[in-house]
């Protein structure tokens, strides 16, 4: 819960900020809102430029700052489908390796003091009964732990390599679908867009409001999936 309104303040400040920028400095949000601008002004940044989105994705797999999905509209915006979608998921990748690398080497201690009792036991649970393919699914599906699933993985005997192609297998479409809204920002009209945060701001709220019920259904969808 602390983590969930963490991320709607900073969701609030990053809104708070551009509100700002347009009040007191519109040259400076006029930058961010001519794309094709934008982007010839970060080539100037050579390297740099995505190696900070794939330091930001690295972190928020290892320490959640800010929402994947907010550096990937960011990437995609920034560098397009191919390339934002690229440096996403080298940079989830990444931080996944060093996730799997730090349970493996510091043990279950540390997996404890990050991942809480109850969501550490289920993907025990999980992973011990369905291996591999337990982690695939935990990556590729919505509201479920994925990132703290990462610490669980690294504690099993299922080698690194096998998790990495997990990893690679279940986050790319979700992080091809943040990339694609952020190179098409600015051909979305305004109902579209009204439609999109509409349904962001709701997807939020219901995150907030009953994240540990939305976890659940997923979880019995994992468990069942033949069920109806």
């Amino acid at each position: 819960m602390k983590m969930r309104a963490f991320t709607l303040v900073s969701a609030g400040f990053l809104i708070a900020l551009l509100g700002l920028l347009a009040i007191y400095n519109g040259r400076y949000l006029a930058l961010f809102t001519d794309q094709m601008h934008l982007r010839e002004w970060m080539r100037d940044w050579g390297i740099w430029a995505p190696l900070a989105i794939i330091v930001l994705q690295m972190a928020q797999v290892l320490l959640a700052p800010i929402p994947g999905q907010v550096i990937g509209l960011a990437s995609g915006y920034l560098f397009g489908v191919v390339w934002g979608t690229f440096y996403s998921v080298l940079g989830t990748a990444l931080g996944s390796l060093v996730a799997f690398a730090l349970a493996r080497v510091y043990g279950r201690a540390l997996v404890e003091r990050l991942v809480p009792s109850q969501t550490l036991a289920w993907l025990d649970a999980g992973a011990q009964r369905r291996g591999l393919f337990f982690f695939v699914l935990i990556f590729l599906l919505p509201f479920l732990p994925d990132d703290l699933a990462c610490f669980v993985a690294g504690l099993t005997p299922i080698p690194i390599p096998a998790l990495m192609l997990a990893v690679l297998a279940g986050r790319p479409p979700g992080i091809l679908v943040s990339c694609w809204l952020g190179a098409n920002a600015t051909g979305l009209s305004i109902a579209q867009w009204a439609v999109v945060v509409a349904g962001s701001i709701l997807l939020a709220l219901l995150f907030l409001l009953y994240g540990e019920q939305l976890q659940e259904c997923m979880t019995k969808l994992i468990e069942n999936p033949g069920s109806d």
